[in-house]
């Protein structure tokens, strides 16, 4: 009996929530006959009664999703006004409203002729067990080989990214008089107090006398119930006369350059707002959800399930870079908002407004709509976009350079005042933190922090001890595990995984080319460091310099083309910017700009804490690690030719890399 239970209990598919983007799915798909013959089950706690909030979108008559949902499309408007602005036609590429309510209502309607049933319970666990995912409820468990997840998204560790909200409270009137025009709706009124945000009425007619009146802000702070109400009062009174409220409706929508990872079980694919489908810099995403189902259900029709999690609709990065320029504005300066929308809106047609919106606009379009808007402006959001992005720590990068070469041709004397500060200052802002937290990772410091620090000087006399037993063998395995570990990084900074024996060897590749790169491309230097390693000699052919640089570079350049990570086309940058400086400074530049800063990320990631706390956290050991330093040079100036310092420093390193090493590799296969 409880095998039977268990059989009936396993699906080939399980949409987890009934919401507008899961509705979506399963229109398409029961509309092509995809879920013939299928097991389904549907999780929605809530059954929903009354309408509670409406979806909008522009599209022409052609496009398939207005004949697609034509049933429920409610209102049309060929008209459209944009705040004291003329009113404009866009019979061409109309705006259609459609009710919660009524979408769900379809759904059941198209789930009861298929004899599907939803189950009225939330989900509260979901884990992959075996071949397939487990979903557990309060009440029960359940089975499902592919599961449809349209749980709204926990942000956090935003990083660098931008986070502002579009809350928006609406009334449903009906006025005595008749102040409407059914054919016209008001998308932005920004004749209302903007209360140091982006603040605005839309407004959606259904007759003459009765509309949806709502107000929207954009901004960091959501708006307060008590504020809104008592705006859109005096805002219905002095604009349309008395009123009665038939119904009301608020939501909150996030507007983000944030975005989702895809989830980490490859038969589980994430949908709505979970999906980044909603677009960050107007939050209308409905029609987004549609494409996405179709998108999906070709998936399955031509039963390519292969990467399942990684479904998507095709973006374009600029326009990524487009929403983040107005986000920024609209979070350090959100009183400007009014002024570039009223512009864009009063300058620019609305079919190019709505087709750039839509993403599909070409770029001397787009140059044309942003010659209408505030350039200083975005100037301004673009010079901070660049602080904030990765592409700052590179154009770092390429200054530190600059400088280098430009005092190393005018004013040589002078080098080492401007060379080792900043030098030290990387070491010590993210080189040395980052290998500092080695005891907040560790699984060993759970069971006391004494035993930790033992086992962790032990692991470096031993590494020490090599050098001076067999220094080719301390040499062979310094490489071979400095490789693994900066490779490492870069597989995983591209979402690779690390479990498999393919995230191995291609991790081992990757960081062995940066390191041959860098050594065979300042092959002199690397000579006189090695010669100075007591009992060990280098002997390569400088005519090895350039055939080995290509094919390491080569190498990491076809990584890079199959990689969607802006850190591997960085990688190279840095290492051709490698190519202007010495070696030690060569390898700084990639190990502070790539390799500590792409861990320093992680490690944020992960353990969910700001910088400030990693940096009290690891400044006990980044003392430590100085002081070791310090003595190390002590000794090598009183006790040894200062020549051999970066031999000593070459065999430092070894040793206290080696348990970082071990350490971090435990925690990249989290």
């Amino acid at each position: 009996m409880n095998q039977r239970n268990d059989e009936r209990k396993v699906y080939d598919f399980a949409f987890i929530g009934l919401g507008a983007s899961n509705s979506l799915l399963l229109i398409s798909l029961i509309q092509k006959g995809l879920l013939k013959n299928k097991r389904i089950i549907i999780f929605e706690g809530n059954s929903k009664s009354e309408n509670d909030k409406t979806y909008c979108f522009w599209a022409s008559d052609e496009e398939a999703i207005v004949n697609d949902l034509s049933q429920i499309i409610s209102f049309r408007f060929d008209k459209i006004k944009v705040d004291d602005d003329v009113i404009k036609s866009i019979h061409n590429i109309p705006y259609h409203y459609i009710r919660s309510i009524d979408l769900y209502n379809f759904t059941l309607d198209k789930l009861n002729e298929e004899n599907i049933h939803v189950v009225r319970e939330d989900v509260q666990d979901l884990e992959l067990d075996g071949d397939y995912n487990c979903i557990s409820t309060k009440e029960d468990s359940y089975k499902s080989a592919y599961v449809f997840d349209s749980r709204p998204p926990i942000i956090n560790n935003l990083d660098n990214h931008i986070l502002l909200k579009q809350t928006f409270f609406g009334l449903h009137i009906r006025c005595e008089g008749s102040p409407f025009d059914l054919d016209v709706f008001e998308m932005m009124n920004f004749n209302v107090d903007q209360n140091d945000f982006t603040q605005f009425m839309y407004i959606i007619p259904f007759s003459a006398n009765n509309a949806l009146v709502e107000f929207t802000r954009f901004g960091s702070k959501p708006l307060e119930y008590e504020y809104a109400t008592q705006l859109l009062d005096k805002y219905i009174l002095e604009n349309f006369g008395s009123y009665e409220i038939l119904n009301a409706e608020s939501g909150s929508i996030p507007m983000t350059t944030w975005t989702n990872a895809v989830h980490p079980s490859k038969s589980v694919l994430r949908t709505g707002t979970s999906a980044n489908l909603i677009k960050p810099s107007t939050g209308y995403g409905f029609k987004n959800m549609y494409l996405f189902a179709e998108a999906v259900s070709k998936r399955i029709e031509s039963n390519n399930l292969l990467n399942f999690n990684k479904i998507s609709l095709p973006t374009k990065s600029r326009f990524k870079f487009y929403d983040s320029l107005l986000l920024i504005i609209l979070f350090f300066w959100p009183s400007k908002g009014k002024s570039i929308f009223s512009k864009l809106f009063s300058r620019v047609p609305i079919k190019r407004i709505f087709t750039f919106l839509d993403e599909q606009t070409n770029l001397k379009d787009e140059i044309k709509i942003f010659s209408t808007l505030p350039v200083l402006l975005f100037l301004k959001a673009l010079f901070l976009y660049c602080v904030r992005s990765v592409m700052f720590r590179y154009l770092l990068a390429f200054l530190f350079v600059l400088g280098y070469n430009i005092i190393y041709f005018l004013q040589p004397d002078y080098l080492p005042f401007f060379n080792y500060p900043i030098l030290l200052f990387g070491f010590l802002v993210v080189g040395i933190p980052h290998g500092a937290l080695d005891h907040v990772i560790s699984k060993k410091n759970d069971k006391g922090l004494f035993r930790f620090i033992a086992q962790y000087l032990f692991l470096i006399i031993i590494n020490f001890a090599l050098w001076q037993i067999d220094t080719t063998l301390a040499l062979v395995l310094f490489i071979g595990y400095s490789s693994f570990h900066f490779g490492e990084s870069e597989w995983i900074e591209s979402d690779g995984k690390i479990n498999s024996l393919k995230g191995k060897i291609h991790s081992f590749f990757i960081g062995l080319a940066v390191l041959v790169f860098i050594l065979i491309t300042h092959l002199d230097e690397s000579k006189l460091i090695i010669s100075h390693i007591i009992g060990l000699s280098l002997n390569v052919s400088d005519y090895l310099i350039l055939p080995f640089s290509i094919l390491t570079f080569g190498y990491l350049l076809i990584r890079t083309s199959k990689s969607n990570s802006n850190s591997t086309i960085g990688l190279l940058f840095l290492l051709l910017l490698g190519l202007l400086v010495p070696l030690f400074e060569a390898f700084w530049l990639y190990f502070i700009f790539q390799h500590s800063t792409n861990a320093w990320k992680h490690l944020k990631d992960k353990l969910s804490m700001s910088s400030i706390q990693l940096f009290s956290k690891a400044l006990l050991y980044t003392s430590g690690a100085f002081v070791l330093f310090f003595i190390l040079i002590w000794y090598s100036a009183y006790f040894k030719s200062i020549e051999n310092f970066w031999a000593l420093v070459f065999v430092f390193l070894s040793c206290i890399s080696f348990p970082h090493f071990i350490i971090m590799h435990s925690f990249y296969k989290k």
